[in-house]
């Protein structure tokens, strides 16, 4: 956690040092260093994720937006400090720390900070600036949203195909390909493998010996295959089979084919108790965005925000841009 507190693209322990200001937040800055920090780093993110076009257009989301985000954490931590007492919250804060890390005395602490430069003002400051934006977000919005069992239930019924498992089949196949007037000698010698089949020769043998398609090496294994994914003719013929017993000479057109179906699977559908949580979890995501897109854009309408000249063309996407999306602030948990 300490190495994650480290790269956080906001920097502290720099009130004495003179640096240029990006932007004006009620009684808060953002600094051109700042600014810097929290683009390399989130730079550095988007290089390990993504690469080619999907890179660029990442690169340029995070450009049109970062801005807009950094004022938003700005105007979460002041609702923060009208809300909260700060001296517990820090308390609570730096004990959860020290108790991840297993620190267990002032000393360890003080020696874990030097060697990386900070103090424990710094530390404390990181740690609220990671988390008190969020607990804004949960007292304002997230625990005034409910959802209902009826609304869970028309959920599902709503989406009850992503819930489904579809049948599938699965088959093996002797092909037999044909071009034109070359179609009776092939159905020829498809109905002499299906005599042959008829007096015990095994399938595998067969396809060995007789098919022409790709799946011979794989002992004409086809599938599973879900409805949709077999030649109609195929289908057709392989919907009157049970496991284990072999069509007649289907003529697809192109080939004339023997299958034999080897095993189906039946449609499954989730039951409601399966899948409870993560609808409920789904319709309270529906449910927070527009309510945390409000929320934001009334911090922002109520809040005294400048941004440097300068600056300006880094605030493309903002709550109060007309056209555009509200910055996306800490996500929901």
């Amino acid at each position: 956690m300490l190495a994650a507190l480290l790269v956080l693209p906001w920097t502290l322990g720099r009130a004495a040092i003179v640096e240029e200001i990006v932007a004006k937040v009620n009684n808060r800055i953002i600094t051109k260093s700042e600014f810097e920090e929290r683009s390399q780093y989130i730079l550095s993110q988007l290089y390990r994720q993504y690469s080619g076009a999907e890179l660029d257009q990442q690169m340029k989301t995070t450009e049109e937006s970062m801005l807009a985000n950094m004022i938003t954490e700005l105007l979460l931590l002041e609702r923060a400090e009208s809300l909260f007492d700060m001296d517990k919250v820090r308390k609570s804060l730096m004990d959860d720390f020290r108790q991840q890390q297993k620190i267990s005395s002032d000393e360890e602490l003080d020696k874990l900070l030097k060697a990386q430069n900070m103090t424990r003002k710094d530390l404390e400051e990181q740690l609220m600036r990671m988390a008190l934006p969020q607990e804004i977000v949960n007292y304002d919005i997230k625990r005034r949203i409910s959802v209902s069992e009826r609304e869970i239930q028309d959920y599902y019924n709503a989406h009850i195909k992503d819930y489904e498992t579809p049948p599938t089949l699965t088959l093996r196949e002797i092909v037999l390909f044909y071009e034109g007037p070359a179609r009776a000698e092939a159905m020829v010698r498809a109905q002499g493998i299906e005599r042959e089949l008829k007096a015990g020769t095994d399938f595998l043998e067969l396809v060995q010996r007789d098919s022409e398609a790709g799946t011979r090496e794989g002992g004409g294994l086809l599938g599973p295959l879900k409805e949709g994914e077999l030649l109609p003719e195929l289908a057709q013929a392989a919907a009157a089979l049970d496991p284990g017993q072999v069509s007649e000479p289907i003529d697809t057109g192109q080939a004339i084919e023997i299958i034999r179906v080897e095993a189906r699977t039946p449609r499954v559908v989730k039951s409601l108790q399966e899948v409870h949580d993560a609808i409920y979890d789904a319709i309270r995501q529906d449910k927070f965005k527009p309510r945390f897109e409000k929320f934001v854009k009334g911090l922002w309408k109520e809040g005294e925000i400048e941004v440097m000249p300068k600056y300006q063309r880094y605030l493309v996407v903002s709550p109060l841009n007309p056209g555009t999306a509200p910055a996306s602030g800490p996500p929901p948990s």
